[in-house]
């Protein structure tokens, strides 16, 4: 298979399109199939619609959305390490595995696919053989593509699906890649799926004792199962291994502040404050413990510079319109729990603050409009719904 990547705006990129799809070779029985990938903006579908129409186009046509786009972009990103974006035209030509084995940036015709396909190497002699200009040994040993550092890119990139694909190639030729299992573990916590992400993580630190990372990512697993003696051991290890591991003093901080044990909870959180003060979220981390303890002046101090760290942060702005009307500066709460909703519009509990401030004011047809929308976003939001009608005329 080849893939063939377009867009309306490129006119070199829609000459070879038109070329490939006017080609004989590629109708003939047993044909290389190509795939036209086009990259133009979602929305502007209707558009390519309308161009494949006009142009009595018949190769097959993706359109790519962003995702898309942005995968096979960081594909080419890394292919041969040299960090450039994906041109127009680039045609990739795909073996039977679905690895990447050639690529042609600009134009190319259906004939040079069709004997590059019959020319695929299959073993690392074929591949030597066609990679030195003349004969030869090669002694670079075995070839290897760099699938970790795929991994790591569509991981930090948010393609977690496409970086657990990389990450499991790589223990497909290393099985005791700690590296590797940490990372699919990290993964599949994000993803919530939890007998997974602990497989993985306990293979990573089995693999390695002194994995800080680890332990604290197998805390989080066990503070969501709920069992808090554990999360608390793999936390307090993870700190004897990196005693200035910030994220570390912070989640074991977070389990202290929710068992109540305050004092324990304010010297974990005090310290990664302390390590971390720019990071916005241990900065409202510490801001909840203070706001548990009533120290507002303290909480309101915490979550502001949050905020000033990361001014889209819907809990920080939530939380900060709460204290406010507990402070009786309702104005102020308002225009808290509004930057929310703008920020993170799914949100529920900015829209149910809103609700109760205005059935507070005796604004009933206001409770009922902000309820309303969030009933549009969650129709089955049962204190939503109780609120309506505690909001009806």
């Amino acid at each position: 298979m080849a893939l063939n990547f377009w867009a309306t705006a490129s006119p070199p990129s829609v000459e070879t399109l038109k070329t490939l799809d006017r080609s004989p070779t590629l109708r003939k029985p047993g044909a290389l199939k190509v795939l036209a990938i086009n990259l133009d903006k979602p929305e502007e579908a209707a558009k390519v619609r309308a161009f494949a129409a006009a142009n009595s186009l018949r190769l097959p046509i993706l359109l790519a959305d962003d995702d898309v786009a942005g995968i096979y972009n960081l594909v080419y990103h890394f292919l041969f390490d040299r960090r450039r974006n994906l041109g127009l035209p680039t045609t990739f030509l795909i073996d039977a595995k679905g690895f990447v084995v050639k690529v042609y940036q600009g134009a190319v015709d259906a004939e040079r696919l069709q004997a590059d396909r019959e020319r695929i190497p299959h073993t690392d002699d074929d591949r030597a053989r066609l990679a030195l200009p003349f004969p030869g040994t090669l002694y670079l040993g075995e070839f290897r593509r760099n699938v970790f550092t795929y991994g790591a890119a569509f991981s930090q990139a948010g393609y977690y699906d496409q970086a657990i694909r990389e990450f499991t190639l790589a223990l497909e030729t290393d099985p005791d890649y700690a590296e590797a299992h940490y990372n699919l573990g990290t993964l599949y916590l994000k993803q919530g799926k939890p007998e997974e992400a602990r497989r993985h993580l306990e293979r990573a630190l089995a693999l390695r004792r002194d994995y800080p990372d680890a332990l604290n990512n197998l805390g989080l697993l066990a503070a969501q199962a709920g069992d808090t003696r554990e999360a608390i051991r793999c936390f307090k290890q993870a700190i004897d291994q990196r005693p200035d591991y910030a994220l570390a003093l912070f989640n074991l901080g977070n389990v202290y502040r929710r068992e109540q044990r305050f004092s324990e909870a304010k010297q974990a959180l005090e310290r990664a404050v302390a390590l971390a003060p720019d990071d916005p979220e241990v900065n409202y981390g510490v801001g909840m413990l203070y706001a548990q303890l009533n120290e507002t002046d303290r909480a309101l101090q915490y979550w502001q510079r949050a905020l000033e760290l990361r001014p889209d942060y819907p809990e920080a702005l939530n939380n900060l319109g709460v204290l406010f009307l507990r402070q009786g500066r309702t104005a102020e709460a308002q225009v808290e729990f509004q930057k929310a909703l703008r920020v993170t519009p799914d949100f529920d509990q900015p829209y149910l603050n809103l609700a109760r401030l205005y059935l507070a004011q005796g604004e009933k047809a206001r409770a009922r409009e902000i309820l309303k929308e969030l009933l549009a976003r969650h129709p089955d939001h049962a204190e939503a719904r109780s609120l309506l009608a505690q909001a009806s005329p």
